[in-house]
């Protein structure tokens, strides 16, 4: 008999929560990470699209952070803001980005490219779009060593390219290869070479398996698991499989309409969600066995980001909205180990656990 996808995804969290480090409730070390109170928006004639809203958040050293959410929810924008990569209309409004305790927002353009690749590295959506389709593998990565003022002879580079691309399951020859020569998973392989050159602190992958097939997905996503191991780099994700997030995961953000509305431990959160929209996120994956009649889809349609309304974003939309739900906005706070931003679980004037509405969403 099958099971469904939510129900493989809880069983893999739960094995591979034994092995990890929960580094989520007690670490007494400082985060690598830190984001603070981060707006972005998007310049239009109409206003601001605001496409991320005072997201706060930490990352420990060795950690892994996936971001979930519906598309359209702020995930790859805040992705790139860390990077600092977002270009016109985007803005970042205000916010603090501390990463080793240094602010990238603070940066200068030199410094800020020295520390892409150096202390932080992107692996790409689209690794096609994010190669230069008239250089050999080689000379593009040496080109981003080259850059950071690396300067040895052209035999080292190739032993080091050699090294680099064998750590990530690839043959020596891929070096005088082109870009289109190689496969999807192929490509992706060597953006996790060219993103692990030079050791970063942080890796940010921006849904790295989104155009392959279930196969190479998995196969990529052991190598990042692999390299993040070896290189003792934590990880940003950005994602849609719950299996593969599952998989990969200490900790899942849940993003909704700009906002962290969750922040848990990946077990904890398959096994049992607290915000309703996570909760409902788990119940539209579809199954393997077809014991549902149908999907079950999340009623509505997200707000327009240049028009939110007032009070929990998710509101209009949540089979468990409250009066004061529309009026009230809900601020991220701990509840039982994890941090939820839903009055569910916290009281409306003191801030204190909820003791006048159930703290039960339905699984």
């Amino acid at each position: 008999m099958g099971q469904s996808t939510p129900e493989k995804a809880r069983l893999m969290a739960h094995s591979l929560s034994q092995s990890k480090s929960n580094r989520f409730q007690s670490s007494n070390a400082e985060p690598l990470l830190e984001i603070r109170d981060l707006h972005v928006h998007y310049e239009t004639a109409d206003g601001a699209v605001k496409a991320v809203s005072g997201v706060n958040l930490a990352l420990y050293e060795g950690e892994r952070l996936a971001l979930v959410g519906e598309s359209g929810c702020g995930k790859t924008t805040l992705a790139l803001a860390i990077m600092r990569l977002l270009k016109p209309p985007a803005r970042i409004v205000q916010g603090e980005i501390l990463l080793a305790g240094r602010d990238l927002l603070k940066l200068n353009e030199e410094e800020m490219r020295l520390a892409r690749l150096q202390d932080v590295a992107l692996v790409t959506q689209s690794a096609m779009n994010a190669l230069n389709p008239v250089m050999r593998i080689e000379d593009q990565i040496i080109d981003g060593l080259e850059d950071h003022g690396y300067e040895e002879t052209k035999t080292t580079f190739r032993k080091r390219i050699q090294s680099l691309l064998e750590h990530v399951g690839l043959k020596a020859n891929v070096a005088r290869m082109f870009p289109h020569e190689l496969s999807g998973g192929m490509k992706q392989r060597v953006g996790m070479a060219t993103a692990t050159a030079l050791n970063p602190k942080l890796i940010v992958a921006d849904e790295p398996t989104s155009a392959l097939d279930v196969v190479v997905q998995r196969q990529v996503m052991t190598t990042l698991g692999r390299l993040q191991k070896e290189t003792g780099a934590s990880v940003i994700l950005v994602g849609h499989d719950m299996g593969l997030i599952a998989q990969f995961a200490d900790k899942v953000g849940v993003m909704y309409a700009g906002k962290l509305v969750e922040l848990s431990p990946i077990e904890r959160i398959v096994e049992k969600p607290l915000h309703p929209y996570a909760d409902l996120l788990l119940q539209s994956v579809p199954t393997l066995d077809g014991k549902r009649d149908r999907l079950v889809s999340i009623p509505g349609m997200p707000p327009r980001l240049i028009d939110l309304p007032t009070g929990c974003y998710f509101a209009p939309r949540c089979p468990s909205a409250m009066s004061h739900c529309t009026n009230v906005t809900p601020t991220l706070q701990p509840h039982d180990g994890r941090y939820v931003a839903c009055h569910l679980y916290h009281d409306i004037n003191t801030g204190e656990p909820s003791t006048t509405a159930t703290a039960e969403v339905k699984a």
